[in-house]
């Protein structure tokens, strides 16, 4: 049987509750006010049953042997031990209480030998105040707030409870006291630990961290896949004939000015699976070398084009001759003149 222990301790004992299931709102197997050398008593209580959780909580004053506390439960090796605040303890059992009592609004007094809780139950949720353990400063804290509470919880392990829950009576309210009181903040320890203990169980496993060769191994898998892929994609469209596309093109043209017809239900013939054609083989890749490095060959400069042959010099033509003067020519035509008279070639 899974059993829920929760342990308040003061300045002046430590008072242990045992609960049975693993939510601790089961029935009480047993409690108990002890001395804080009892542990043996308590762990004894537990008998063959299984410790589920373990709440401790305690008071400023009582630290000390808390720590001797603790230190005792881990040195047994019991596991799931859940240090409890005042506060935390005061909160659950609040909590509670109102889920028990269908109270929307309720308010529970907490006064102890060292401290003094209110916990306050509203729509927005749980409000815990910590102060002294006195009535007038619980009565104070009351008229402060902002709700109105449905009821009113006195508890606690302090000595003078009952006149603390007397000057609760002429609230307008229903002032209750239940039996077992001063066992209020171990029970509270009790609720808090195992909601903290089931939370933690219901948490899923973390991711485990991959190694690097694990994540080396998955990059280098998705990029074979990668290349695979683009290679399969690259061999389909050049394995393709290209007839395919002008006779989907032609098809597609004779029919589109015609309605839609519905096809025949086709045979059993038909409807017979058709084996799968085998895929086509993939073409081995041929790594090309890369081409050597081609030496730099200047151009050539271009020099300016030679000068055009000079043409020959003209041949020399001789003048013509002088033209014989006007008095030769006339006396060329005059023969008798020119017997008695030669020309002057300097005339």
């Amino acid at each position: 049987m899974d059993l829920v222990l929760g342990l308040s301790m003061t300045s002046a004992d430590v008072r242990w509750v045992l609960v049975e299931g693993t939510t601790a709102e089961g029935a009480t197997i047993c409690r108990d006010a002890v001395d804080f050398d009892t542990l043996e008593d308590i762990i004894a209580a537990v008998g063959e049953n299984r410790l589920h959780a373990i709440g401790v909580t305690w008071a400023t004053e009582a630290g000390a042997a808390a720590s001797t506390l603790l230190d005792a439960l881990a040195a047994r090796g019991i596991a799931n031990v859940i240090t409890v605040s005042e506060q935390e303890a005061a909160d659950a059992l609040a909590t509670g209480i109102a889920d028990r009592g269908g109270y929307r609004d309720v308010a529970v007094c907490i006064a102890e030998p060292d401290d003094g809780l209110v916990a306050l139950v509203g729509a927005n949720g749980v409000t815990t105040e910590l102060l002294d353990p006195t009535a007038d400063d619980m009565l104070g804290l009351l008229a402060r707030s902002d709700g109105q509470p449905e009821a009113i919880f006195v508890l606690g392990s302090a000595d003078d409870l009952d006149s603390v829950a007397t000057s609760f009576r002429g609230a307008a309210v229903p002032v209750i006291t239940a039996a077992g009181a001063d066992l209020a903040l171990a029970r509270g320890a009790a609720l808090a630990s195992a909601r903290a203990v089931n939370t933690l169980e219901a948490q899923p496993a973390r991711w485990r961290v991959p190694s690097r060769i694990g994540t080396l191994t998955s990059v280098l898998a998705a990029a074979v896949v990668i290349f695979v892929v683009s290679l399969s994609a690259a061999l389909g469209l050049q394995m393709t004939p290209s007839t395919d596309s002008t006779v989907a093109q032609r098809d597609t043209a004779v029919t589109a000015g015609q309605p839609a017809q519905v096809p025949a239900a086709p045979s059993v013939a038909q409807a017979a699976p058709q084996p799968v054609p085998a895929a086509p083989p993939v073409a081995k890749m041929k790594v090309v070398p890369a081409p050597e490095a081609v030496p730099v060959v200047e151009p050539p400069v271009a020099l300016p084009p030679p000068p055009a042959a000079l043409p020959p010099p003209p041949a020399y033509v001789p003048p013509p001759p002088p033209q014989p003067r006007l008095r030769d020519r006339i006396l060329e035509h005059i023969p008798i003149i020119g017997r008695f008279h030669q020309p002057d070639p300097y005339g």
